[in-house]
């Protein structure tokens, strides 16, 4: 079951590296004349700082080790990505190019370029009575993973609480020290890339067609990486569960979400599958994902599309394929005029999902 809200924020500890660049190369880096281009698929190692010194995230173990926020069940390694594909935030993309390998950097970015100031519209009074039907006790200071991202209980009453959506880095300057490990051009950058992300079509998997009153989207499912969930939407696509559905709730710049028989967000198929989750299938633009409650293993039949890369949402909801064509018409969806918990003013229907092998 999910949670219903009138606006979300997209939060998490996953962070991009960022903007203003200071700092000089590392000359025991090993660094070579080839230099970071748009199109390139790098992968880096990062400290982020605040002002005041104190890491909040990092993939250096013993850095995480020597700041005490050590997560034995995280892998500590170089994040990875395609240069200007919108997979990180804007600032980072601009960040590292023209650097090169085993250059080490210190970028700073001012909370403009970072994760914006703190916004009332972010901060949302739900019903009390909702988080106890998604078998939640709310507790002022509690965190709770939504399918519109992390929020933390400010207030609560007798009938309502309130839970705050703005990033916990809102407002902040954020200072990161970065090293690039490795770059990828061409057809080695792909070949990398999809290794890592799986970002594009292996042409081993089957595809799902989704066609909707707009338009018609076309995604590969990733059926060795996320064989429970992509077996699990593929039985609900091929018995019409999902034919006259809706997309009951749209957010540009964040994702589509559909997959809910009553319309509203809080229905499902009558089956919960558990959340599957690798490491390598992320959250770029255009990745098909589920929808669940604060549950881990709740996800039912609602499932996403991402409109921009939310590498915030890594590791905490199921990828289970992304988009090959058709995103113009996610697009088109995020952008009609909502109302009322970010349900289209005008019903966006899915007409009929299919499964399809490759050409």
């Amino acid at each position: 079951m999910v949670i219903n809200m009138k606006k979300q924020l997209i939060i998490g500890v996953l962070l991009a590296l960022v903007l203003v660049v200071s700092g000089c190369v590392d000359t025991d880096g090993g660094s070579t004349d080839e230099v970071i281009q748009e199109g390139d698929y790098v992968r880096v190692n990062y400290t982020g700082r605040l002002e005041d010194g104190t890491v909040f995230d990092t993939s250096v173990e013993d850095v995480a080790i020597k700041a005490g926020m050590h997560n034995p069940g995280r892998a500590y390694q170089p994040i990875g990505f395609t240069v200007g594909a919108g997979q990180m935030i804007k600032g980072f993309d601009r960040g590292v190019v023209g650097m090169v390998t085993g250059e080490a950097k210190t970028l700073t970015m001012s909370p403009e370029d970072a994760y914006g100031s703190p916004s009332d519209d972010r901060v949302q009074t739900v019903p009390i009575d909702e988080l106890s039907a998604a078998g939640i006790t709310p507790v002022i200071g509690k965190k709770l993973s939504t399918s519109y991202g992390q929020g933390i209980i400010t207030n609560l009453t007798n009938t309502s609480v309130t839970i705050d959506f703005n990033h916990e880095l809102a407002g902040k300057t954020l200072i990161f020290d970065v090293q690039i490990v490795s770059i990828d051009r061409g057809d080695a950058a792909a070949t990398t890339a999809d290794a890592v992300n799986q970002t594009k079509p292996v042409g081993e998997n089957r595809i799902t067609v989704i066609e909707t009153s707009m338009g018609t989207i076309t995604a590969e499912l990733y059926e060795t990486r996320a064989p429970v969930t992509t077996a699990n939407f593929i039985g609900l696509a091929e018995r019409g569960f999902y034919d006259g559905l809706i997309f009951h709730r749209v957010i540009n710049g964040f994702m589509i979400q559909g997959g809910c028989p009553d319309g509203t967000g809080m229905g499902g198929s009558g089956t919960n599958i558990k959340l599957e989750i690798h490491p390598e299938l992320t959250h770029v633009d255009g990745a098909l994902a589920m929808a669940r409650s604060s549950q881990p293993d709740s996800a039912s039949s609602q499932f996403y599309i991402c409109d921009g890369a939310q590498p915030n949402l890594d590791g905490q909801y199921a990828v289970f394929g992304v988009v090959i064509d058709g995103m113009d018409v996610v697009r088109a969806i995020s952008e009609v005029e909502t109302g009322s918990q970010n349900k289209p003013a005008e019903d966006v229907v899915i007409t009929k999902i299919s499964i399809e092998m490759p050409e």
